[in-house]
């Protein structure tokens, strides 16, 4: 008779627990609201390669676009490693704004990729970065 006992034990157990699993839910005063997740953030611009365009832009605004038209302008930026080939320059000007759109290379340990970009600057000579996106 001693055998049959542990093993209504272990029975009764293993019913009980279902009991248990299936009272669960919204009655064991779990909160099942629904929420939003937290918004996509904009992506940022990491800052190596911010340090990379700031290069780019520095370069492609110093380039004297009269003296050898066409030539492409080597850039070097000693803080990242990287370097790169502007080629393409063309300036456009609409009232006191001039901008410049051009296309570079970008070698770095991780590979070489090719931007195209634009500098402008509005009045008082300060060159701002206002396009650098991967692509052909």
């Amino acid at each position: 008779m001693k055998p049959i006992r542990p093993l209504a034990m272990i029975l009764l157990a293993t019913l009980c627990s279902g009991c248990v699993v299936l009272g669960g839910g919204a009655d064991a005063g779990i909160d099942e609201t629904v929420t939003a997740g937290i918004p996509p953030q904009e992506p940022t611009t990491p800052p190596d390669q911010a340090s990379d365009q700031m290069t780019v832009r520095n370069a492609v605004s110093a380039a004297d676009l009269s003296a050898a038209d066409g030539e492409p302008r080597s850039w070097a930026n000693a803080d990242t490693g990287a370097t790169g080939v502007i080629t393409a320059i063309a300036e456009s000007r609409a009232g006191d704004t001039i901008c410049r759109t051009f296309q570079t290379s970008r070698q770095r340990f991780d590979g070489i990729a090719l931007y195209k970009g634009e500098a402008c600057t509005k009045g008082g000579g300060q060159w701002t970065l206002t396009r650098f996106a991967e692509g052909q």
